[in-house]
């Protein structure tokens, strides 16, 4: 039988990552496996980059204002569908729309990249009152009652990542991000961190075996490690010689201050904060691969040095 996957953010970090760890899988057939990759610019140098990686990956030109369209493109209705979305005013609209045309398509399973919230309980029932946060709760129930309508033809994985370590990349962005960490949580309290390409693994593993019942129908807390801020800093200065590159304090300060979201969000990982077992995470035949904070240290900024 013929299997397709729709991967929606195919030349981003979390779409490609799924794609990687699709074509890495052993349970991945090229000859009976077709992955479409949505992308807004078939002919970009990512997107062309992303095709030669696999006569399996066809590239479809789509946008996600679009959702119809995108599906009426395909050869054929997909087997499985990877969703993601930037967060937005639109977010919630494109993520449902995603849903509604995979339900009317005959889509066999649906991966939601979604975001953690405290804990399986926690975030099953509490939007908590970051905006970001709260979208990707209200596209999780619209998930789970539009798949609970088609009366098991299609099910569901929910993915919940914690804090991406790509936030704190090289550079202002991730120095202020860096910042905001020292100054909003507090020094005795760990934060759970993941490489969102570490995403993947997990995806692929629902889309290629929904029927297993880690995946089938079930929401799933990601992160990779846990430190905290002394923690972390330590291990950066042991690994890099310097301590973790920071900067003046009124900056992540005012950014909180303009973007209410930002200074919400921080506040509550100093309150509340992610619950996932990391341990657990790590036991999964999908996890073995997890980078902790300081294998992506190595990776981003001592690499070639």
């Amino acid at each position: 039988m013929s299997i397709s996957f729709l991967i929606t953010g195919a030349t981003g970090k979390q779409g490609g990552s799924v794609i990687s760890a699709l074509l890495a899988s052993p349970s991945f057939s090229p000859s009976a496996t077709k992955i479409y990759a949505l992308t807004r610019s078939p002919t970009s140098a990512s997107a062309q980059r992303l095709a030669a990686k696999s006569p399996s990956i066809s590239l479809i030109a789509g946008d996600l204002d679009n959702v119809p369209a995108i599906f009426s493109s395909l050869p054929s209705p997909p087997t499985g569908v990877f969703s993601v979305q930037v967060p937005g005013k639109k977010e919630v609209a494109q993520g449902n729309a995603l849903i509604d045309s995979a339900v009317e398509a005959g889509v066999k399973t649906f991966v939601f990249t979604s975001a953690e919230r405290g804990g399986v309980e926690k975030s099953a029932n509490n939007p908590t009152d970051i905006k970001h946060f709260i979208t990707k709760y209200e596209i999780e129930k619209y998930l789970e009652q539009r798949t609970s309508e088609t009366k098991g033809k299609m099910s569901y994985t929910i993915l919940r990542p914690v804090f991406f370590l790509d936030n704190l990349q090289p550079g202002l962005f991730g120095r202020v991000i860096a910042t905001a960490w020292r100054i909003y949580v507090p020094v005795n309290k760990k934060l759970q961190v993941i490489d969102s390409r570490d995403i993947g693994p997990f995806a692929a593993a629902a889309l290629l075996d929904p029927e297993n019942p880690t995946y089938h129908n079930k929401a799933l807390g990601l992160a990779a490690d846990e430190l905290t801020f002394e923690d972390a800093n330590a291990m950066f200065q042991q690994k890099t010689g310097q301590p973790i590159p920071t900067t003046y304090e009124f900056l992540p300060r005012l950014v909180c201050w303009l973007m209410d979201e930002v200074g919400v969000m921080f506040r509550w990982f100093g309150t509340d904060g992610f619950g996932v077992d990391v341990e657990r995470m790590r036991g999964m035949e999908a996890g073995k691969g997890l980078r902790t904070m300081e294998e992506w240290v190595e990776g981003t900024f001592t690499k070639g040095k």
